[in-house]
């Protein structure tokens, strides 16, 4: 078991939870595959959700990394990924969660960067729909007395939404995630989340609702349909003023034969005034099976399958090993396979420069703390 102060190192036991390998790093925690032996030796594998030693005495990182048990359990939804048991032991926190064996849509998109291609448009709808699924389940969700939680995610992007190898797809990480009940609020003038993904009024430090995830939901959807950046910048500040202004690039200007009615209804997510988006995340799934049923496109999970399969190897479900080592193969890892089978619509092409750089751009700082891009009568944020 891991000692107090000490970081936990592969093979230790963390609770009743053994650490096999570790999956994602974080500011805030690190996330491992572990697995639970129980009776029988009965096997479960997990994501760990390890909150940072250096983060443990800080009061208010300890309150949001429970927060973020408490609101996922309210909620019960296929396409979001369950906690299943929060937990300290050491002084240590940590939250076991649904383990998604699979990729993030980060790690797609620069698979089908290295193999030359683009995520198929249906696939990407079939994905951005089930995301927005999960989401509207969590907007909509009430309390045990009835009232409406109103929670909104505020970290929706490439990085939080995961897709199985069988074709599931589950929104994770509701770390600072705010409800009408939560017990950690954001300090005033405070911005919490990943600047190329926060909405017009998130990036100003004004209040939001729902439909700031539904705003990042575009900004997937953008970025998986194009395979380029949606608001560029060099900094964090450059993105948010990018955001705040609207200024991206239209999607039929890099892709050919870019589908009018689906760019529309980009558009449409990515309004800067709130008022003018779809009105739920649940509006914008109509929106999108719409345009799918006049292009004739058929997606669903078994075209997410079989992306996942033509991108990455056949990767077997973690097994036990001998003396604590990790399998050899990881299922978050890409692998060079044999290139996409082309659509059957008209090939899409990308203008030159415009490609995501998925694997070396850092799309997804997370910006925590920062002064919000503020209003101001000499610039071009004139309300």
């Amino acid at each position: 078991m891991s000692s107090e102060g000490s970081a936990p190192t592969l093979g230790n036991q963390l609770g009743t939870y053994e650490l096999i390998r570790p999956l994602a790093q974080g500011g805030m925690a690190d996330v491992y595959l572990a697995r639970r032996v129980g009776l029988g030796q009965f096997e479960r594998h997990v994501a760990l959700k390890v909150l940072n030693q250096s983060r443990a005495g800080v009061a208010e990182a300890c309150a949001m990394f429970l927060e973020e048990a408490r609101v996922v359990a309210m909620l019960s939804h296929h396409n979001i990924a369950s906690v299943l048991e929060v937990e300290v032991v050491d002084g240590r926190h940590y939250l076991a969660m649904e383990y998604v064996h699979g990729a993030d849509l980060r790690e797609i998109l620069a698979a089908t960067q290295r193999a030359g291609k683009l995520v198929p448009i249906e696939t990407a709808l079939s994905i951005v729909c089930a995301a927005a699924a999960g989401l509207d389940h969590a907007h909509r969700r009430c309390g045990p007395d009835g009232k409406p939680l109103q929670l909104v995610h505020r970290d929706v992007s490439l990085s939080n939404i995961m897709v199985g190898h069988d074709g599931s797809v589950k929104v994770v990480d509701f770390g600072i995630a705010t409800t009408a009940i939560t017990s950690v609020h954001t300090s005033p003038g405070m911005v919490r989340g990943k600047a190329s993904y926060m909405s017009p009024e998130q990036c100003l430090g004004d209040k939001v609702d729902h439909r700031s995830d539904v705003f990042a939901l575009g900004v997937v959807l953008y970025e998986l349909t194009t395979s380029a950046r949606c608001f560029h910048g060099k900094t964090d500040f450059e993105r948010m003023l990018a955001v705040v202004r609207g200024d991206y690039i239209a999607p039929s200007s890099l892709v050919a034969y870019y589908p009018r009615e689906l760019e529309q209804v980009i558009g449409k997510a990515l309004a800067s005034d709130p008022g003018r988006r779809f009105s739920s995340a649940a509006a914008l799934i109509e929106a999108l099976e719409h345009v799918a049923v006049m292009q004739g496109w058929v997606g669903g999970p078994g075209a997410i399958r079989r992306l996942m399969q033509s991108l990455f190897s056949e990767v077997p479900e973690p097994r036990p090993s001998a003396a604590g080592e990790a399998p050899a193969t990881l299922p978050h890892s890409p692998v060079s396979l044999p290139s996409i089978s082309e659509p059957t619509r008209p090939a899409r092409r990308l203008a030159r420069g415009t490609e995501g750089g998925w694997l070396e751009d850092d799309l997804d700082e997370r910006t925590r703390g920062r002064g919000p891009v503020r209003r101001s009568a000499r610039s071009w944020l004139i309300a």
